[in-house]
């Protein structure tokens, strides 16, 4: 399972809200209320896409084997026939 690393957009959500909320004054040009929200803005994003695209991902393999001629189970309309069903999951590391 992976971990989700998410001290990247916190860092920068809190960096981005003491900018837009503490800070009202500009600094000599430079409006800290638009850095702010543009760095909440993109640390939001960041924890959104992080946690969907670092979610585990796994792959469902259906393996079916068809005996003809043998007594067991009937599917298919076929008799003498046996259907052997494995599912095989892999989650991706």
């Amino acid at each position: 399972m992976r971990a989700v690393n998410i001290g990247g957009p916190i860092a920068l959500g809190v960096i981005g809200a003491i900018l837009y909320f503490a800070m009202s004054e500009m600094i000599q040009g430079v409006d800290t209320r638009m850095i702010g929200l543009i760095l909440l803005v993109a640390a939001v994003i960041w924890l959104v896409l992080g946690l969907f695209l670092g979610r585990p991902r796994s792959h469902v393999t259906t393996e079916r084997t068809n005996v003809q001629g043998t007594a067991g189970e009937v599917r298919g309309g076929q008799p003498g026939s046996r259907v052997t069903e494995r599912e095989v999951r892999q989650d991706e590391v």
